[in-house]
């Protein structure tokens, strides 16, 4: 592999990682919601609809997204998996799902803002655009997991922090 040696290789291939996280949580997703509580499943299936309509997006943008598997990604959603696996059904594992999801959502946000701030280096607005429209995405989803994760806690609507 030949070392990534400019702002716009980087950009590349950050786009590149995007984009496979995304195809994966399409992919996977759905599992994980047939896994978990109704607020909960429905949450994950707007998110997995969402991921796939994301990598269409970044498909769109005209770069070559075919790149190697998100390792981060596919580590986080291996995590979720197997806490549907090993955790009675019901608010724990509810609780743990949201945890695992929300971890995806922090990567996702860090990883796109690498991407931002590499296109507006290289001024490319509308890929800066497109993949800022998909952070604000990551930061509704997660404040909505965040949501979840309080109320299943009687934490209400607060938690210190």
């Amino acid at each position: 592999m030949t070392p990534t040696a400019s702002a716009a290789s980087l950009l590349h291939v950050a786009c590149q990682d995007l984009h496979a996280g995304k195809a994966m949580q399409a992919e996977r997703l759905p599992a994980l919601a047939d896994a978990a509580g109704r607020e909960l499943a429905g949450l994950i299936r707007e998110e997995a609809a969402r991921a796939e309509a994301q990598a269409g997006r970044l498909a769109g943008t005209g770069l070559d997204t075919a790149g190697p598997a998100n390792l981060w990604m596919a580590g986080i959603l291996d995590d979720a998996a197997r806490d549907a696996r090993s955790h009675q059904p019901g608010r724990l594992r509810d609780i743990a799902l949201i945890g695992a999801l929300r971890k995806a959502k922090a990567a996702e946000i860090v990883s796109s803002e690498t991407a931002i701030a590499l296109a507006g280096e290289l001024g490319n607005a509308a890929l800066a655009a497109a993949v800022a429209a998909h952070r604000a995405e990551e930061i509704a989803s997660d404040r909505a997991l965040r949501r979840l994760l309080l109320s299943s806690t009687g934490h209400g609507g607060a938690m210190r922090g």
